[in-house]
């Protein structure tokens, strides 16, 4: 079996999951919290705050590949500090602004497909006000601006077919596809394949995107949670590339 290595750029797609925005009231708390990324303290009206709905552990993700509890419980620990960028370029000019704090929301009277409650990752990002990027502000405001996209380093990722981590190794699965099971009786049955985000090692940047994952992602008013329709075709393709690359590293084990 081939082992991923989770740096090539052909996996990144894999790593990308959705999320969505909401305008943020700056308090106090979050001043101080936000003068521990700063050089010199900034005040209430030196920054445009907001927050951003990260991930949730459903596991109606449009990739087949969602997180789980430990995946945001994890994320809520290395997303403060992180990066947030134009798009998933990494160039300098393309950070905008800035995580400051995380939390988890828990709904206690619905449950995942898990057995998990239902649980959200929330971002509260900042930005500094300048002349530059009074326009942008404007876009996120008036919902133009609106998807967002997370990428991070998953612990392991998981078949729920055959529970192969493909972190590790790589199985013959592939995550949206429906495949034959047959039980101990003999019965067979078809079942959508899964590739689960258990646990996370690592987060890297939160990126403005045109299309994400999850069907919850879109920015939105802090009174309006109308789910975001846009389709997600980004991560489909990388996904297609992550299969090629896979499929090239396994036929390397016979040459």
């Amino acid at each position: 079996m081939a082992e991923f290595n989770w740096d090539s750029p052909d996996i990144v797609g894999i790593l990308s999951k959705a999320a969505k925005v909401e305008p943020l009231e700056i308090t106090d708390d979050d001043l101080k919290k936000i003068n521990k990324y700063t050089l010199s303290p900034v005040t209430a009206d030196d920054v445009f705050a907001f927050k951003a709905m990260i991930a949730d552990n459903e596991q109606d993700d449009r990739n087949s590949m969602p997180f789980d509890l430990k995946a945001l419980q994890d994320l809520k620990k290395l997303y403060p500090g992180k990066t947030v960028l134009k798009d998933h370029t990494r160039a300098a000019d393309n950070q905008i602004a800035r995580i400051y704090d995380t939390n988890l929301l828990q709904d206690a009277g619905k449950q995942t497909e898990l057995g998990e409650l239902h649980t959200e990752l929330i971002a509260k990002i900042y930005m500094i006000r300048t002349e530059s990027n009074k326009d942008l502000i404007a876009e996120i405001k008036g919902g133009i601006k609106k998807e967002v996209s997370t990428y991070s380093i998953p612990e392991k990722i998981l078949c729920n077919i055959c529970g192969c981590d493909n972190v590790k190794e790589y199985c013959r699965h592939w995550p949206g596809r429906e495949y034959d099971i047959t039980d101990s009786s003999g019965k067979t049955t078809k079942k959508r394949c899964k590739m689960l985000f258990h646990g996370a090692k690592e987060a890297y940047e939160l990126s403005f995107v045109a299309v994400p994952a999850q069907p919850r992602a879109g920015i939105s008013k802090e009174t309006n949670n109308q789910e975001c329709k846009a389709k997600e075709v980004d991560a489909k393709i990388r996904l297609s590339e992550a299969f090629i690359f896979t499929k090239k590293e396994e036929e390397k084990q016979y040459e």
